[in-house]
């Protein structure tokens, strides 16, 4: 069995148990919930979608991401709409819809903005670690755990900070965002140790990338004949911004943190010049009276949108740096073209920094 089998099919059993949660609970026959605060299901709704679109991407089901985008729309829509079956006893509204949508949304600009370059050094020993790590009962127990941990302690951490400021509390609605962050951070730190700890060890023994047999030493694994490049054991930079030295963080950090800030100003300007609380019809769902809800949906699309847009930036920043690789050095920017390299790997001879020869032929293009 190829490493990660087993993981995957359990990914897709967590995204089809997913599924089935959110079908029932939005279309429990005549279910009533009294919120704190007036749209607080809008906020569900759009927390439900988004989670449910993060964890069917990994599935492989669909992998083009603008059909994967409308599959998950089309299925929001419909969800929404079966909700007017009289059998449902169900109220199908254009808000939830929107708020769907928006989850939707932000889902969508995170996949896109954190899409990985496989061209980049070490990519295929992520990805084997990735396979084993979702391969192991351990790994989502982990998950689960910080997962909880991170819930409680967002809503607690977010609740007392409003109430040490003096802000008006909302504690439901504080909790529920407290919570969604919690989850989100604590399950990438557990994520990312793991990653890291997987990565080392795959390393150290020479894991096949292709069936995760150890101890490859020659150009080709022994267990199933792979090809095995040199440089897969290249470690990435230790002090790396974007995957590539610290030295270029104007480009790959500066730069793109102003682009997100012009990106959110733009969102801001066109939303006042447009006067859309002028506009008599949308009253009801963007005027004066637009339920808190619907508005933090709205705020936080426009958050998601001006932040995946710097860090595409500077992902495709990083790309740019990468592609000038064996011809200077990414560390110090020494001229490497006189260098020989062994097994298509080199050694830049002011500061010993690896890096990799591209095959004859190749040319990397700008995307």
């Amino acid at each position: 069995m190829q490493p990660g089998a087993r993981g995957t099919l359990w990914w897709r059993a967590l995204a089809w148990l997913a599924l089935g949660i959110v079908f029932t609970a939005t279309h429990w026959p005549n279910l009533h919930i009294e919120w704190p605060m007036r749209g607080g299901d809008k906020v569900l709704h759009a927390i439900a979608f988004m989670i449910l679109a993060l964890i069917w991407w990994p599935t492989g089901f669909i992998r083009s991401v603008p059909l994967f985008a409308l599959v998950a729309a089309s299925w929001s829509i419909l969800d929404e709409a079966l909700q007017a079956l009289p059998i449902v006893q169900r109220h199908a509204g254009v808000e939830d819809a929107v708020a769907n949508l928006c989850g939707i949304a932000i889902a969508m600009l995170v996949i896109i903005a954190l899409q990985r370059d496989p061209r980049t050094p070490g990519h295929a020993v992520r990805a084997l670690a990735w396979r084993m790590v979702i391969d192991r009962p351990q790994a989502w127990m982990a998950c689960a755990a910080s997962s909880a941990l991170g819930a409680m302690a967002g809503g607690v951490i977010l609740v007392t900070t409003q109430s040490l400021l003096r802000q008006p509390i909302k504690p439901m609605h504080s909790a529920l965002i407290g919570a969604t962050l919690g989850v989100a951070v604590a399950l990438h730190a557990t994520i990312i140790v793991m990653m890291r700890s997987m990565e080392a060890r795959i390393r150290a023994q020479r894991c096949c990338p292709t069936c995760g047999a150890p101890g490859v030493d020659g150009p080709a694994c022994a267990a199933c004949g792979a090809v095995v490049p040199t440089s897969t054991w290249m470690v990435p930079f230790a002090r790396s911004i974007g995957g590539v030295p610290d030295r270029h963080w104007i480009r790959v950090g500066l730069v793109p943190v102003s682009i997100a800030g012009v990106v959110l100003v733009l969102i801001m300007a066109v939303s006042i010049a447009l006067s859309i609380r002028r506009i008599e019809a949308l009253e009801p769902y963007l005027g004066i009276e637009v339920d808190p809800g619907m508005r933090l949906m709205l705020d936080a699309v426009a958050l998601a949108v001006a932040a995946s847009a710097g860090l595409w930036w500077s992902r495709r920043a990083a790309v740019r740096i990468r592609a000038k690789e064996g011809i200077e050095c990414l560390a110090c920017g020494h001229d490497l073209r006189g260098v020989v390299p062994e097994s298509g790997l080199g050694r830049c001879g002011e500061c010993a920094e690896p890096f990799r020869v591209q095959p004859a032929g190749s040319v990397r293009q700008e995307g």
